[in-house]
């Protein structure tokens, strides 16, 4: 996992099209879009905005990708995102056997960040993550996530 601001993520030889989510997100500002799926590179890239409350962190479960990285980033409000690497955790439900990108998770996390303003948290197969906590109160939050193919 790497916690970082969207002016530094050009930096990382590790994100691919990192430029291409820089230039999408200073577009989305100006101009709020809808919730739903935009396309940047088709199905190598593309981010996925939503709008929603957060939640108690007992709601909420862990989950991982093996396909997709996750650059997730919250543009309003805030929310808590907690992770866990995926061998500390004991899996409950997966998709992957079947074609699916997503696995689900139980057990305790190893750490957590706020997410808001111009701070991402970019997220990678092992990093089993749990979105969409609340921190303190609920907030409704304006998020996009990016999801960028990993190379196979």
């Amino acid at each position: 996992m790497i916690v970082t601001t969207i002016d530094k993520l050009t930096k990382y030889s590790e994100i691919p099209y990192a430029q291409d989510i820089v230039d999408f997100l200073a577009d989305f500002r100006k101009g709020e879009m809808a919730p739903g799926r935009y396309d940047i590179h088709g199905d190598d890239l593309f981010a996925a905005v939503s709008r929603y409350d957060t939640e108690p962190d007992g709601d909420r479960v862990f989950e991982n990708h093996k396909k997709y990285i996750d650059l997730q980033i919250v543009l309003d409000g805030k929310e808590e995102i907690q992770w866990a690497d995926t061998k500390t955790l004991t899996m409950v439900s997966e998709e992957f056997s079947k074609g699916g990108d997503i696995a689900f998770y139980k057990g305790d996390a190893m750490g957590y960040t706020l997410l808001g303003g111009e701070q991402c948290v970019i997220l990678f197969e092992e990093d089993a993550h749990k979105p969409n906590v609340l921190h303190e109160k609920s907030e409704n939050v304006l998020k996009v996530v990016f999801k960028i193919r990993c190379s196979e």
